[in-house]
């Protein structure tokens, strides 16, 4: 199935063709997504915080850690990208019954027994072939400096079938290459086929100590009009100094049932909490961060103004982008936001309330130019 996209404003989106994709939705919406997620790892209830390590941040607005291809493609020789639109993004605050919340990872729109390719080159640390319940995987240990030799950059590719076309062989070892079909998007049986690509720091998805980080970095080269240059992928993303100012890009990633569109979101607000000095208290600023870009959603904060500091002193800082309501995202969720930097598996917005070395542990120092 292919997907027609069309250029973006705010809060609009790629257009898509459905082709029977809205018959599987119910099962989406309801018990499926909860048993995927648990699946993955999740523990906890929608609205109760869990303070476990779960994700890492990395820093700064730079080019990509690697010319990263998609993981779909146009073409049946897998040199054409397909830039599939993104249904939900890494650490996006979600509507869900149970599991996970924020994600952890990014889905793609793809369709069943579409061809899944490994985005870079690399071998594969992990398969996972029981597809019973629509979890089947590949994790790749990728090669991003082009030596041959993989790096650590681990991906893992969920909801496919790594024995389906193009994939069958594949085996623990195997070096592949961005041309090598690892899988395909598994069928429906619990909601809409789609693939979940996840960076991950570990090369086997039972490894306790293995967390989620952000998929932004392999794609700062793509365009606005595709991924824009990688926030696509991230609910807050692109961090960046310039003297006194603090810019992210933050929004949400929907697919939207009403239009038949895929949207990006602007959030409700963005929060900054902050402490002077490693010796000071926790506070929330009463300055918000103010839209700068309309069109990349890029906002920006002075961090001289918002915390009262002056030039050479130290802030610590976190912020908090909550999620506005869309058609995918009631009123009623219980859980509405995303922290930056990710740290926490399911943080509560205050990370000060009860322990104020909970927010230091989550937060970025930055100096007062």
């Amino acid at each position: 199935m292919k997907h027609q996209r069309s250029g973006y404003g705010t809060g609009t989106g790629y257009v898509r063709e459905r082709k029977g994709m809205r018959r599987h939705r119910p099962l989406r919406r309801i018990g499926a997504v909860v048993c995927a997620l648990l699946a993955l790892g999740a523990v906890s209830t929608a609205s109760a915080a869990d303070y476990g390590a779960r994700f890492v941040q990395q820093y700064g607005v730079r080019t990509s850690i690697a010319p990263a291809l998609t993981p779909a493609r146009s073409d049946a020789d897998g040199v054409l990208e397909r830039y599939a639109p993104i249904e939900s993004k890494t650490n996006q605050p979600r509507s869900v019954v149970g599991g996970t919340n924020p994600h952890n990872g990014a889905d793609l729109a793809m369709a069943a027994g579409e061809r899944v390719y490994a985005i870079l080159p690399g071998r594969v640390t992990e398969i996972k072939s029981d597809t019973s319940a629509q979890l089947g995987s590949v994790i790749i240990d990728h090669d991003t400096d082009g030596d041959g030799t993989p790096d650590g950059d681990y991906v893992q590719y969920v909801h496919i079938d790594p024995a389906g076309s193009g994939g069958s062989g594949l085996r623990v070892g195997d070096y592949v290459t961005e041309t090598t079909v690892i899988g395909t998007v598994d069928r429906a049986k619990r909601y809409n086929p789609h693939l979940h690509i996840q960076h991950v720091s570990r090369g086997r998805s039972g490894d306790p100590s293995s967390r989620t980080m952000p998929m932004y970095p392999f794609y700062r080269h793509a365009s606005l009009a595709t991924w824009n240059g990688g926030s696509d992928l991230d609910y807050v993303s692109a961090d960046w100094q310039d003297g006194s100012l603090l810019y992210l890009t933050a929004y949400a990633g929907t697919d939207n049932p009403r239009t038949n569109r895929y949207d990006r979101n602007a959030p409700a607000e963005i929060r900054l909490h902050y402490k002077v000095g490693s010796g000071g208290r926790w506070k929330m600023s009463p300055v918000r961060f103010s839209l700068y870009e309309a069109r990349t959603f890029r906002y920006r904060i002075d961090l001289r103004q918002a915390t009262g500091a002056r030039t050479g002193q130290q802030v610590h800082v976190y912020a908090v982008a909550v999620r506005a309501t869309d058609p995918t995202f009631p009123g009623s969720a219980a859980y509405r936001h995303g922290l930056w930097p990710q740290f926490y598996k399911q943080p509560d917005r205050v990370l000060y309330a009860s322990s104020q070395a909970r927010a230091d542990a989550a937060s970025r120092v930055f100096t007062i130019r």
